[in-house]
């Protein structure tokens, strides 16, 4: 696990030392155990590494005496074994037993067409000199970031993270509208865009290649809707999920450093841990985070799983330091909806001063095998719609516990179904944010008015002929899954040079779900029933039959904890300097908040906070700044 960096003129660079090794220097958290740069005539590449695998003979850049050619790769390649003895078999000749050198093998023996055949999560980059071309890649889910920009005169800028592009001079900085607009619809901003105009990221499941022509991106690989649903028993299904996530685990330990887990005490990452406990031969350390005044302790739950699979089991309380609140937007580079980041952020802390690099993880069971409320909530809405009556729209107090009527069920369908609807299997299009029209600025939404109909084709394709849930968990993964929880888990864990590996993120386990008739994700309104089914005897039955618990601490709490440093950033002139958001606004909902009001602010207020400071930390700056 590493940071990538570098730049890219087939007209010719000139030597630019220190802006290379700038790069790599703030990229130093995601790798602080070796740095190397490599610059020709026309290519630099910049490395940090994370040493994970062989550690002795890891080190990058690459270079392949023979041609030339250089590799930075960030990530790791679980089938690199397999790989390397059929390279080997082929004439290639290795010096190390690093996955790095194996993948530049590999793309020298079969081009771009090696893609298909990682296992892994990666973010890379080739520099063929023989044909003077660049050649840029990401993984198929996205687990990995790949960030890239353009400037005037043809030089091409990419690097794990926007912070290390910043670092090269001629870059601009300026705040996309889009993104803005998209992160209060959804939660989040889609790729390839980011919150900075004019710099895209490489999307999952793409390869850029750059030459004395231009640059051209193209996609490698995509979810298969288009085969025919499997006809299959819900036992020969459960079974099939059961083998892809053990033979995911056991991929997954691969590492010449030892391997922690994150455990929750909920069925994704108690599957994930207890796996891993009875392929591990040694003692598996696992770790839990805890948040006092969330109205709910799932302590309780890991220490179960904990028992039933004789871990070494850790746990802290949630607390933070006001001036680690700006490294979590430093980290991660766009503004936040929620407070994700947060536990994310501090599991990686402790668990590095634990002394572990690498840590299993249950992230993307949620998003690929229904296990959201929104989900409920669209099959529902669907259900309801077909025939539309009181009495069916009743079941809405199943996803609303607040209602307490079924003419309150009604009223609340009636107001739902106005929602507008941009694709009719969108899992958000039933939660609008409430406030966007008043948060807004006039001069915000005439920087927004004339890129907005960009926003007209922004969704997937989505094939029409499988169904309603099975489209919904389509945008879900491509959606969701790589702009907000795979984003969340890589920066937050890499700020702490920790490197998270996500089993139910194996695109073969991925490509066997979505094989899947829809109804064994979620029989009714049971969510990931697949999943309790598939491990109802390995785990304690109190938790392979839990409900879903949110991760995120609750936003009352952090309000009222940093209420001072929020007042500061968010008072009236700033707010009306910055130009975002309408200070009347900003001003009345901190009013509401100190004067305890029925209507709970406390989520907008966040959402001002973190868009002020990435404001601060990354468009209002004028040089690099660091955290």
């Amino acid at each position: 696990m590493c940071g990538i960096a570098g730049f890219f003129n087939p007209s010719g660079i000139s030597p630019q030392d220190n802006v290379l090794s700038s790069m790599a220097q703030a990229l130093a958290h995601r790798g602080p155990d070796h740095q190397g740069l490599f610059q020709d005539r026309c290519c630099a590449l910049a490395y940090r590494r994370l040493s994970v695998i062989d550690l002795a003979g890891g080190n990058q850049p690459v270079v392949h005496e023979p041609s030339g050619a250089v590799l930075v790769f960030n990530g790791e390649i679980y089938n690199y074994q397999p790989l390397r003895a059929e390279l080997a078999s082929l004439g290639h000749v290795f010096r190390t037993h690093s996955d790095s050198e194996v993948l530049l093998a590999a793309y020298l023996q079969w081009g771009d067409k090696c893609l298909r055949r990682l296992v892994g999560m990666f973010a890379f980059a080739v520099w063929t000199p023989r044909t003077q071309t660049l050649f840029l890649a990401r993984d198929r889910m996205g687990k990995k970031p790949l960030f890239y920009t353009i400037l005037p005169n043809g030089t091409l800028i990419f690097a794990s993270e926007i912070k290390a592009i910043l670092h090269f001079p001629g870059v601009q900085r300026a705040m996309n509208p889009l993104a803005m607009d998209r992160l209060l619809d959804y939660g989040f901003n889609l790729a390839p865009d980011t919150f900075l105009q004019g710099i895209s990221q490489v999307p999952p499941a793409h390869a850029l290649l750059a030459d004395g022509n231009g640059h051209r991106t193209a996609p490698y690989w995509d979810i298969p809707m288009d085969r025919p649903v499997a006809k299959i028993s819900e036992d020969e299904a459960a079974e099939g999920l059961r083998h892809h996530l053990v033979e995911a685990v056991r991929d997954r330990l691969v590492a010449d450093v030892p391997v922690a887990s994150y455990l929750s005490g909920g069925i994704d990452s108690s599957s994930v841990t207890g796996l891993y406990a009875h392929l591990s031969n040694a003692p598996v350390h696992t770790l839990s985070i805890a948040f006092e005044d969330a109205g709910y302790d799932e302590r309780h739950f890991a220490r179960m799983a904990s028992s039933s699979f004789g871990t070494s089991h850790h746990e802290f309380l949630c607390t933070i330091a006001e001036k680690e609140i700006e490294k979590l937007v430093w980290h991660l580079e766009s503004p936040m909806v929620t407070l994700l980041n947060l536990p994310l952020y501090l599991l990686s802390k402790q668990i590095r001063d634990m002394g572990f690099k690498v840590v299993l993880s249950g992230d993307g069971a949620d998003e690929i095998l229904g296990g959201y409320d929104y989900f409920k909530l669209l099959k529902l809405m669907d259900f309801i719609g077909r025939n539309e009556s009181v009495g069916r729209a009743n079941l809405l107090r199943r996803v609303f516990p607040g209602i307490t009527s079924q003419q309150q069920a009604w009223m609340q369908y009636a107001a739902l179904k106005g929602y507008p609807a941009a694709h009719p299997a969108l899992p958000y299009r039933f939660q609008a944010f409430q406030f966007k029209g008043q948060l807004m600025s006039d001069a915000f939404v005439n920087r927004l008015l004339p890129v907005i109909q960009e926003r007209d084709e922004e969704l997937p394709t989505v094939p029409g002929d499988r169904s309603l849930m099975d489209q919904a968990l389509y945008l879900e993964t491509k959606m969701r899954l790589p702009n907000l929880t795979l984003a969340l888990a890589d920066t937050m864990s890499m700020a702490n040079s920790v490197e998270l590996r996500s089993p139910f993120m194996d695109h073969r386990l991925v490509e066997y779900v979505f094989s899947l008739p829809s109804h064994l994700k979620m029989r009714g309104l049971n969510e990931k029933y697949l999943l309790k089914k598939s491990f109802r005897t390995f785990l304690p039955p109190a938790i392979s039959q839990r409900r879903k618990q949110p991760l995120a601490p609750p936003s009352k709490w952090f309000v009222r904890m940093f209420r001072d440093m929020i007042g500061d950033v968010l008072s009236a002139s700033t707010v009306r300097d910055k130009g975002y958001f309408r200070p009347e606004f900003t001003d009345h909902m901190l009013r509401e908040f100190d004067a305890d009001s029925l209507m709970d602010y406390s989520g907008v207020i966040i959402v001002a906070l973190f868009v002020h400071l990435f404001d601060d930390l990354f468009v209002s700056a004028k040089s690099p700044r660091g955290c």
